[in-house]
Parts: C-alpha cells; structure tokens; sequence
C-alpha cells in the first residue's frame, strides 16, 4: 500500500521506491550517500526525489497511525458501526480523517449530544427521512420524563440536525470546492491599526481583494504571506468571501433525499442555514486559510533553498591571501588579513569616514599591510557604509586603482549573528565580535561554503516571510540544503573546521568534534582508514561518509577523488592486470583512455557508477565549483542619483522571489527585475533563468527616487513597461495596472497577466 501511494504522490516507479525505503530504512543509509553512490540500486534518482519518497513514506505512516488511533477510539466509545468503519478506513488524507472523527472528539457536551442523550435521535432521523410534516409529527407526539413538551422535542432535534449536517461526510467537501472555485480573499485596514508602528508597509492590502484560486498558485506566495503577517501584526482583517446565498444552497442540496419526499423540508432547510452561518463557514475557512498557508510556505522555502544553493556553491576564490573590512562610522573599519588557509594574520581599526576622517593615514596603514602580506584581494561587507568604504578604497589605494589588487563588496548577511556565536568566541576568544565579524566575511569571500556553513542558514539573508513560517520544517529543509551542498562539494579532512564536517554524511556534530580532536593530536590523516581509530567512528559510518572525504598527499591517490574505498580493489585489480600503477591511472590520460573503454568493468560495475569513477579519475580539480570571477561595476555610478533610465549596467543577482529577482549593481539600493521583464520569452519561474550569485546585465526601466526603488529589465528589446523616472511620484502610482477595481467597495484585485505588472508593484511590501 505505502509504495502504492507514494507511486501515485511522486511519479516514481514501485521498484524505484521499494530500493529506496530499502536503503534508507533496513541500510540506514544517508541521502547524500544514496544519490551518489548508490545509483545503479535507485535508478539514478537525485536527493531532491530521495527526499520526496522519505517524506511520502512518513506522510503515509502518519496518517496510517491516526487512523488506527481513530478506529480505536471509536471503539472503545461503543460508536464503531461497519458503516462508521467502513468510511474511516476509506478516508485518504488526514483532513479527511479528522472531519470524520470530529463529532466524536469534543470533551464538552454539545446541544446534540445532550439531545441523543433524552433520547431524540430517532425524532431527528424521522424529521430527516419522513414524507410526513411537522404538524403531523406534533400530533405523534407522546412526552416524556426528559423531554415534557414537543418545542423541547423539536429544539433538540434540530441541534442533532444541525450536526449531522456540520459533520456530514459530503457537505464540507462541497463547500470546499465552492471556495476554492468561487471564493474572493479580502484583507481590509482594521480600525485604529494606525496606531501601529510601520502599519503603512501593508499599504497595498488596505483595499484588497483576489480569488482565492489565485492564491493557490505557488506564484502568489509573497501576498498571501505579507497578509498574513499584516493579519498577525492586527493591521489587516483578512476573510474568505463567498456568496453565502449559494453556498447555502450547496449544502442543502447534500440533505435532500431524491426521488423521496421530505414533508420536513423547510425544517431541514433551515437547520442547514443554521449550520452554515453557525460553524461551516468558519470551519471552511479555516481550512482554506491552512492550505493557503501550506502552499505560500512550501513555496517559499523552496525558493529560500534554491537561493541558499546558489551562494554555498557559489564560485570560490581559493587558497588567497585576503583583506576583510567591516565597515563602520564612529567606530571605525575592522580591519583583518587572513593567509591562504583562513588563519587570522593581523587586526586594527582605520577611521577613513566621518567624525574622524583619517582618509590619508588610513589609505597609508592599509597599503602598508597589503605589501607585509601580499594580500591579493580586499573584500568588504556590504552592509552599512559598505559602498563608501569600497569607494575610499578604490579612490585611494594604488595598486587597487592599478587594478593589481581587486576589491569587492562581499554581503556581510549574518556575519553578526556567527561572530557572537559560541563557535567565533572559541576560535577567537581574545577578539572583539568586530574582528571576528570581518574574519567571518573574508572567510565567506575566500570560501563561502567553508564559512556559511557556521552561519545559520535563516541569518543569511535569502529568504521570505522566513520569520512566519513552521521554524521547524524551514530547518529541515534548509539544513538538507546544506548538506547536499557540503557532500556535493566534499571537503579535505585535514583542513575542514568541524562545522563543515558535521554535515558530511553519516557524521554529525559530535563525531565532527572528534575527528577535529584526532587531528590535532595526531597531526594529518594519512589515509581514509585511519577514521576508524577515532572513537565511534564505526565501519557503517565509514561507509556512508568516506567518499566525502578527500585527502591530498596521502598514501593513496585515490583518497583524493570522490571515488568511494568499496571501489578502490576493483581499481587496483584492473591496474594489476593491465601492469600500470594506481598513480599512473590518476595521472596518465593515455591509461586514463584505455580504463574507459574497458566493456567488462564498465558491466560489473554499471553505467553510472563506472562513469563517476572516470570523472574522478580524469578530473584536474575535485572541487565541483566553478572559480571566482570579480563583477566590475559601473564606475561613475554611487548612489541612486547616479543611475540613468535607458542605461545598461553589470549587477550580481543577491535574492530571487516568487515574482522576480532583485539585483545588485554596487549601490546601496538592489533593482527588481521582475518575472515579465527576466527574459525575451515567457517563463513561468525565475529559477529557470537566473540565480543568486548570477552576473547579469540590466536596463534601469525606472526610477522611484521617494521611496530608493529601481525597476530594472533583462530583455534584450526596449518592449518594458515603463521607462520612466519619478522624483515625487504617487504612492499609488505603482498599482496602475497591477489590479482591477471591484464594485464600490474599490478593492484592488491582482492579475497575474505579465503584460500587465508594474515593475514596483510586487515590489511595494516585501520584507526580506
């Protein structure tokens, strides 16, 4: 059954899926080691479709075990019918499940409950199923100790009514088809909200309507979470709006019984409306605003780790000399060298900015210390002054204006947050958080996955509505993102910080720390099968994490490659027949040629295993990630007012949302380049054109000088939708063709249409 359901979830094949569980739960192998290792046993499948099947299976498991939960309850409440079971067992989602099991679940005793409990039950079935009326069933009528009269009788039966309609296994269905297909979702300025610091940021929702089928797109992500955060914030009064008058009609249409006639008909009907207004909206709604909620999240957190991808795999700089500046203005720049390996060579403080304004002694200390150490790059966070300083630098320091030495701004997003952690006080103890701060950013330009990896992963800067989303499912995801990434890349074990390590499949924190500890008693690791003299290091973790795991100048060449220990006999075999050694196969491109075109170990072996090992073997460099290249920005262009409409600039994309991507051109102000204007054709996701970390070149298409934005073009024609500049444009001025007006209430409903997006008016609420 499980591999049945994840088969229709995944559009993965059965034998695909039942390898995988295999592996994952009778192996306990890691999904890093699955994808790359494992290849032949799964089809191919990549972490991405690993993932889906794990969380396939335990979705499945989940709501197998509520279900059990269910049937058991039920039965030990003396209610399980073979009908009741029968339905229970039927159910395929947990909102399914629970829509059944409600009416049973409520400790506090409801109107109904108290009703079937004197004994009204078959009164409401009769009002339910009978050809007779309401009179007719008056004058049948016989009284009782519990109930004396028949308005009691009647009340009562219409409460059972009443939840039977709330409970009942096709209303809610119905209605929630009505609300997706028909529903309006409306956010309004809640009374007195303008009492509330930064309320104006929810500007665009004050007046707002769209259908609730929009939103269901992952596209729509961004509104429907910057309404929910205006809702939690108590600015906007958010609702789902439908035509109650249908919706009723709906519902009362799942109570008539055809082809029989109801003489209770307009006592039904009216229980139903009761229903309705009383509970079933609500209820609905509810429901819509969880899945809403889900689809914006999952949407978001998919774009946060593609965006998280890109700046771990983002090209290295290397083994570098380099100089890190932490920007300041009273306090002065923190000034750090670092040698090719990360260690702190040197710190001070130059004061180049206002108050003091040390420009000539500061260009002086810092020319000094770039000759000491031959440093070879400056990098320097991007955050406040970060443009200033780069400018000082590069007006100031000759050989930066000889182009001998390259600086760069390098985004210095979470460096705070790692510099006051436990870690950066361990390996700098002596060191105020500044220090560390401008260690951490020449790091990151030198390495950025060997030093994002100390960061969490939220603090970086590349995510949306993070702060409103299930903390523990962004983490999840985000924490899978950077292990693919570390095993992707692998690292060397003599060099790796424990940070880095503990992400290595199979490894973890703790053993990260011990392997950290076995290297600095015992100098360098020869060779991969030293590991198993660390404590707990144990063969199945050997299994899962050595191929990470590179060793450079060891006892065996191989420990160099991706290539995995298991492989390392049949290597050696074909080496001894074919009369070459090890090395000679690592470095001959001639024996290189003559291993590829071996058919019987390219069989034993498989396709895709064979071929990983021929790439490892012919590959010059192991690490994966393309090298640094520097992004020459504009020049002549500083500030905002420099920027002119029409023009042509060099930026770096630093963020992709769900509508566009915003983009870096060495100012202080990113441009948006919306999802319409990313590219020449249609495309349906910004992912499928750009990434972060990604140069591009771009047209300023307009200029919004009151409020520091930049709408920005890819496309190669002049077919944009403004080229324009404002210096005191309207504040609504952005709407204009975003949005169509409804009725009199001129709420602005969005149209998604690309032709018709303002380039700001995605634009005007986003929080990153």
């Amino acid at each position: 059954m499980v591999v049945d359901f994840v088969a229709v979830k995944s559009q993965i094949s059965k034998n695909q899926i039942q390898q995988v569980l295999k592996l994952l739960f009778e192996e306990q192998c890691t999904v890093p080691f699955i994808a790359r290792y494992r290849k032949e046993v799964t089809g191919n499948l990549d972490e991405t479709q690993i993932r889906l099947v794990e969380e396939l299976y335990n979705e499945y498991n989940e709501t197998e075990k509520r279900r059990k939960f269910i049937l058991e309850t039920l039965e030990k409440m003396e209610v399980l019918t073979p009908e009741l079971a029968r339905i229970v067992t039927k159910a395929e989602t947990l909102m399914e499940l629970e829509d059944i099991y409600a009416p049973y679940k409520s400790k506090k005793k409801t109107k109904g409950m108290i009703a079937r409990e004197n004994g009204l039950e078959p009164l409401a079935v009769e009002i339910i199923e009978t050809a007779k009326t309401i009179k007719q069933l008056e004058q049948a009528f016989v009284p009782t100790e519990k109930v004396a009269t028949w308005e009691e009788a009647l009340e009562g039966a219409k409460h059972i009514i009443i939840e039977k309609v709330v409970h009942g296994e096709n209303v809610k269905s119905g209605l929630r088809e009505l609300y997706k297909s028909e529903a309006m979702f409306t956010s309004a300025l809640k009374k007195d909200a303008n009492q509330i610091t930064d309320y104006l940021k929810f500007k665009d929702y004050f007046e707002f309507a769209e259908p609730v089928k929009n939103l269901y797109s992952p596209k729509a992500s961004h509104r429907f979470l910057a309404m929910r955060r205006g809702m939690l914030l108590k600015v906007l009064k958010v609702s789902i709006d439908v035509d109650d008058k249908r919706a009723i009609e709906l519902a009362q249409k799942t109570v008539v019984m055809r082809g029989r006639e109801q003489g209770c008909l307009p006592t039904i009907m009216d229980c139903v409306s009761k229903a309705y207004k009383a509970s079933l909206h609500t209820s609905v709604e509810l429901e819509i605003m969880a899945e809403l909620r889900k689809i914006a999240e999952d949407a978001s957190i998919e774009v946060f780790g593609h965006n998280l991808k890109s700046l771990l795999l983002a090209p290295y700089l290397g083994q570098k000399t380099i100089m890190g500046i932490d920007p300041g203005v009273r306090t002065g720049c923190k000034v750090v060298v670092i040698n090719q390996h990360g260690k702190l060579l040197v710190d001070f403080v130059i004061y180049p900015h206002e108050p003091k304004r040390e420009v000539e002694k500061s260009a002086m200390i810092l020319e000094k210390v770039i000759e000491k150490f031959m440093v070879e790059y400056i990098a320097i966070g991007s955050g406040t002054y970060g443009r200033e300083t780069l400018a000082f630098v590069e007006d100031n320091i000759g050989v930066v204006k000889e182009n001998k030495v390259r600086a760069t701004l390098v985004s210095e997003a979470g460096a705070s947050v790692y510099s006051a952690s436990e870690m950066a006080i361990e390996e700098f103890p002596d060191k105020d958080v500044t220090v560390r701060g401008a260690v951490s950013i020449a790091r990151r330009f030198q390495d950025p996955l060997a030093e994002l990896v100390k960061i969490d992963p939220k603090a970086i800067g590349v995510g949306q509505y993070q702060h409103d989303m299930n903390q523990s499912k962004l983490q999840k995801s985000l924490t899978n993102v950077v292990e693919d990434c570390v095993n992707y890349v692998g690292v060397d074990l003599n060099t790796a910080s424990y940070q880095l390590l503990s992400y290595i499949s199979g490894i973890g924190a703790s053993l990260a720390k011990g392997i950290s500890e076995y290297r600095n008693k015992h100098g360098k690791f020869k060779n991969r099968q030293e590991l198993l003299n660390v404590g707990r290091f144990s063969e199945k973790i050997f299994q899962q994490s050595a191929g990470f795991l590179r060793i450079y100048g060891g006892d065996n060449i191989l420990d160099s490659t991706f290539i995995h220990p298991e492989r390392f006999a049949d290597i050696a075999k074909w080496c001894a027949d074919n009369q070459v050694s090890v090395n000679s196969l690592v470095e001959n491109s001639e024996i290189q040629q003559k291993f590829k075109g071996d058919k019987l170990l390219r069989a034993k072996l498989g396709e895709h295993t064979f071929n990983d090992i021929f790439k490892a073997l012919t590959a010059p460099v192991q690490d994966p990630r393309t090298v640094f290249k520097s992004t020459d920005f504009a020049k002549n262009v500083r500030t905002i007012n420099d920027l002119i409409v029409g023009n042509w600039y060099v930026g770096v994309v630093n963020n992709i949302t769900n509508f566009g991507a915003f983009v870096d051109i060495g100012i202080k102000e990113s441009g948006l380049v919306h999802i319409s204007q990313l590219a020449d054709k249609f495309i349906e996701n910004p992912l499928d054109v750009v990434s972060v970390g990604q140069e591009v070149k771009v047209r300023v298409v307009e200029i919004d000088f009151d409020r520091k934005r930049i709408a920005m073009s890819c496309k190669s024609g002049g077919n944009s939708n403004s080229t324009s500049t404002s210096k005191a444009s309207n504040p609504e001025s952005s709407n204009q063709g975003s949005g169509k007006k409804t009725g009199d209430n001129s709420k602005r409903i969005v149209d998604d249409s690309p032709a018709k997006n303002n380039p700001f008016a995605k634009l005007k609420n986003l929080k990153l």
